[in-house]
């Protein structure tokens, strides 16, 4: 076993050898598919001796220097089960993949567009196809090396997770604007607006790239989340992938397309839109985004839903942190419509002080059609999750309201609603202060205050709301800290409902196993007075490790150090 500093000193210059060694690739492909295009003979190579040279020197000094320090590495991981499995390959291993996955990403759309608009002779790109050969051969080369080899390791399955779920959101996203923008572009073709409008085909270079961005960004995502995140259910960084990428992402999305198309019909309908002929074209790419993000956040809560529910304590986790999301985006939203329709009168206010000032008719159309599609769209949203989060308190009583992910939703409001607050009054009486001192207290000053005064008038009552809910948890006992201990339940169904309402009454997360010996019985049946002598017995056991058996004859509270 090589010492760690040796192994680094390898892995490194394996790294700055395979570099050394594609470049050098990279030129001679480019040299190569140069010539064929432009039909070179060998009375033109002399045109190209400087880059012909400089190919080849660092294929002949880079590939034999890689193939050293590489097959090196390569023996040492095949003789030692813990080099092959050991966090630093797997950071080796995953940078060359990303590092050549991101050069495929780059150059594939315009290889595909060149294909899409005819393979034209004066519109082909030698050094990308180049790149994409190059980083496609080492790509393949490396994939296969870690395929076979495996992720034996928490740290080595961490480090693959982070190179599998980025690329899968990668892929995701450039599928999903490619599919937008494609749609966008037939709309604007079509023969029905007017005006400055120029009619053109929508068959062109545009549309040959944007095919091409579709194309690779579903090639990407269907590889990396169908095969390579396939069977990865339960890890966290697939949930943070889950409820932070593409559940709130889609809904992100989504909710500004719908905001964006309401804001746009409703200032229309107020008389807004000069160019009334080709006004509407938004809903070209307002729709399709509602859409296509709807379909992301539907799908992908459905998967996650689907994964968590082997386990009654986990999909009631998953279930939560979803309402939570929902509800915080939704309030969020609502907050905003609040503080724009709020800046309508106070603008008005200030301008009929001062008559000097002429004021365009329809000024507030703008703000009130935006304000209102905020409300319209964010206040249902928050309305419905909101609600289901107050029915599960009511149901679950204080395991509801101590879950973590409540506590954080609660004291995120309450910190940036007292952040907000503050930083409004503080405009405030600096405004004021600054208009007495300088002499000029006046319009000036209150002009400079509208965002602030705005804003208090959300902030105050958005602190009050959940300053009592915090209050009421408190009271309740959400605050009190549980002492978990860490139980192991031996029993012959690992799925039973038993093992959800243990979870429920201690309050966190056991570890079931299943029992593999044969027993004459299955699940015993187990009262409700037999549970909460269980629980009873675990929390009062001095230890910090309790092992329960519930098999057949056999209810034992076994504590171990």
């Amino acid at each position: 076993m090589l010492s760690t500093v040796r192994r680094v000193f390898f892995y490194i210059l394996a790294l700055v050898t395979l570099g050394i060694l594609a470049s050098g690739l990279w030129d001679l492909f480019s040299i190569a598919f140069d010539s064929i295009r432009a039909g070179f003979t060998l009375a033109q190579v002399g045109d190209i001796k400087p880059r012909l040279s400089q190919g080849i020197a660092m294929v002949v000094i880079g590939g034999p220097l890689w193939f050293l320090f590489w097959n090196t590495m390569l023996r040492l991981s095949e003789r030692d089960e813990d080099e092959a499995g050991s966090a630093l390959r797997a950071f080796f291993l995953n940078i060359v993949l990303v590092v050549f996955a991101l050069f495929i990403i780059v150059t594939l759309p315009d290889l595909l567009a060149w294909m899409l608009g005819g393979c034209q002779a004066d519109r082909f790109n030698s050094g990308g196809l180049a790149m994409l050969l190059v980083a496609a051969i080492v790509w393949f080369y490396y994939w296969r090396i870690s395929e076979k080899e495996g992720y034996s390791t928490p740290v080595a399955k961490t480090v693959r997770r982070w190179y599998v779920y980025g690329f899968s959101a990668a892929g995701l996203i450039c599928l999903t604007v490619g599919l937008v923008q494609l749609i966008d572009a037939a709309f604007i073709t079509l023969p029905i607006w007017q005006g400055n409008i120029v009619q053109i085909s929508f068959w062109n270079s545009s549309a040959h790239s944007i095919i091409a961005l579709l194309l690779t960004g579903g090639l990407y995502w269907a590889f990396f989340w169908f095969y390579s995140a396939g069977g990865d259910a339960g890890s966290t960084l697939r949930q943070v992938y889950f409820y932070l990428l593409t559940i709130l992402g889609g809904a992100i999305a989504g909710l500004i397309a719908l905001a964006v198309t309401f804001q746009k019909v409703l200032f229309w309908l107020m008389g807004g839109g000069s160019d009334i002929a080709n006004y509407f074209q938004f809903l070209g790419w307002s729709v399709p985004t509602f859409m296509v993000a709807f379909y992301i956040w539907f799908y992908h809560l459905r998967l996650a839903r689907e994964e968590s529910g082997a386990e009654h304590q986990y999909q009631v986790s998953v279930r939560r942190i979803h309402y939570y999301l929902m509800s915080f985006l939704g309030l969020g939203t609502l907050i905003a419509g609040l503080i724009i329709l709020l800046g309508i009168p106070l603008d008005w206010w200030i301008n009929a002080l001062n008559p000097g000032i002429v004021i365009d008719s329809g000024w507030w159309n703008e703000s009130l059609s935006l304000g209102l599609a905020l409300l319209i769209v964010a206040a249902p949203i928050w309305w419905l999750y909101w609600g289901r989060i107050m029915d599960s308190t009511e149901k679950e009583g204080v395991n509801e309201r101590s879950a973590r992910s409540r506590r954080i939703y609660v004291y995120g409001i309450l910190g940036a609603s007292v952040v907000m607050l503050a930083a409004d009054l503080v405009n405030i009486v600096y405004q004021l202060l600054n208009g007495i001192l300088a002499g000029s207290l006046g319009l000036e000053a209150l002009r400079n205050s509208r965002w602030s005064l705005q804003t208090v008038f959300i902030a105050i009552p958005l602190l009050i709301y959940h300053l009592q809910i915090a209050r009421q948890d408190q009271k309740l006992g959400s605050e009190i800290s549980t002492a978990r201990k860490n139980i192991t339940v031996i029993i012959a169904d690992q799925k039973s409902a038993v093992i959800s309402t243990l979870e429920q009454r201690l309050g966190y997360k056991v570890h079931a196993v299943q029992y593999a010996g044969e027993i004459a019985g299955g699940v015993p049946v187990i009262t409700d007075s037999e549970i909460e002598q269980l629980v009873s017995q675990v929390k009062a056991s001095a230890a910090d490790k309790v092992t329960l058996v519930l098999l057949e004859g056999h209810l034992l509270v076994l504590p171990y150090k």
